[in-house]
């Protein structure tokens, strides 16, 4: 879909390299990012200044800081470019327009929201119901391209598992 074209929108589009942050904690986070192509972890610090992966995001897929973006909160998340990539910026205003000029566009919207509530709601759910063994098989069977893109070290935080008990997950299977 071209949106510039079908929305008449001056859409940004924007190549970054691998190891750029497209955002940081403390940064206004006034763009929703449309993910042509490439890969992109989203983390925050801890308490202790460690790094927690909350997700991974790849082409075809949007990512935010949402409290930022849509509450104009400040944002505690960082947006780390994983692969090169190319993406598309879309500003509040440019948003609003495609949500106010596709029929289905807030239809749509609103599934996105609830697959994403559902599936962080999971998350959350597995890391307290699951072992770290049955969540790494998870993560292995439903997302195997993300053992190629990130780091173990990515994976571990995400899992909610230290490295080492990640190694010897994998080493156990």
């Amino acid at each position: 879909m071209n949106w510039n074209i079908e929305f008449n929108l001056e859409l940004t589009n924007r190549s970054v390299k691998k190891g750029e942050l497209l955002l940081e904690a403390g940064q206004r986070c006034d763009y929703f990012y449309y993910i042509l192509k490439g890969f992109l972890r989203l983390y925050y610090l801890d308490l202790e200044g460690n790094q927690v992966t909350h997700w991974f995001s790849s082409e075809n897929s949007i990512v935010t800081s949402p409290f930022s973006f849509f509450r104009k909160e400040e944002n505690i998340l960082f947006i780390e470019v994983l692969d090169d990539t190319e993406i598309l910026l879309i500003t509040s205003e440019q948003f609003s327009i495609i949500n106010n000029k596709v029929k289905t566009a807030d239809k749509e919207l609103r599934k996105l929201f609830a697959e994403f509530a559902m599936t962080f709601s999971r998350r959350i759910m597995d890391i307290h119901t699951k072992t770290a063994e049955e969540r790494y098989l998870k993560l292995l069977a439903e997302h195997p391209y993300l053992f190629q893109k990130a780091k173990l070290s990515h994976i571990a935080s995400f899992l909610g598992v230290t490295q080492q008990s990640l190694s010897r997950i994998r080493k156990n299977i």
